[in-house]
């Protein structure tokens, strides 16, 4: 990965990322369809940039077992488009959300994003559970952690 600055912004090159193809798009970006994953190489948030779209940018990290159970269940329709993965290649990954809370960074469960990855297909799975959280506290904020220590 290679970094450029022009004016006002940085460019990032990505020489080899493998892109991850979302026939549906994400919520809010239906035509933001190839991804990439990208990461500071510190901890398991990764920005999931969109090739296509810019402001296409989701913070995930995986699906933590210990914290929330097992993973969601696949729809047929959601297996089709994800050309019925075997479930030991499928990563789950949850969107977090940054900005809306200012003591937390907050986790999306009823949204949470599947990635088969033999194929590279992938898709944003909304669930119709009501009670998953749409709003769970996955961690502190960076500068909160601090003052709670």
């Amino acid at each position: 990965m290679t970094h450029k600055e022009q004016a006002w912004k940085a460019i990032v090159e990505v020489e080899q990322a493998e892109t991850f193809r979302f026939p549906q798009g994400m919520v809010g970006f239906p035509d933001a369809n190839d991804y990439v994953m990208l990461n500071s190489g510190h901890g398991d948030i990764v920005c999931m940039q969109a090739t296509n779209r810019v402001e296409a940018a989701f913070l995930v990290t995986p699906w933590d077992k210990k914290r929330l159970g097992k993973q969601p269940d696949l729809s047929a329709d959601q297996q089709a488009c994800l050309q019925d993965p075997d479930e030991n290649k499928l990563l789950w990954l949850v969107v977090l959300n940054p900005f809306s809370d200012p003591a937390w960074v907050l986790a999306n469960l009823r949204a949470p994003v599947a990635i088969n990855l033999d194929t590279s297909q992938g898709m944003q799975c909304i669930q119709g559970n009501p009670q998953l959280d749409l709003h769970f506290h996955w961690m502190r904020q960076p500068g909160q952690a601090q003052q709670a220590a």
